[in-house]
């Protein structure tokens, strides 16, 4: 079955499509190079500094949580003494 379109604008077509992605592929790669140098350490943190921040905080919640609970056990065991 033979194309509606004559060779020559099936070839310009093509091109314009190769054209259009190297456009998006470029403008993503070039996207990425300017984040980084813009935000360079966004690229050095690792899982292990970002761990770290987070136990630090932890325990001082949960510390808190345990010293809730027991108050609200105290109280609840005094209402039961009486």
């Amino acid at each position: 079955m033979e194309s509606l379109l004559p060779a020559k604008e099936r070839q310009a077509n093509s091109r314009r499509w190769l054209i259009a992605g190297f456009l998006i592929y470029g403008t993503m790669i070039v996207g990425l190079l300017g984040f980084f140098v813009i935000f360079p350490n966004a690229a050095n943190e690792t899982e292990t500094e970002n761990a770290r921040t987070a136990t630090a905080t932890k325990p001082v919640r949960y510390e808190g949580v345990i010293a809730n609970w027991n108050r609200y056990r105290t109280k609840d065991a005094r209402a039961d003494a009486r």
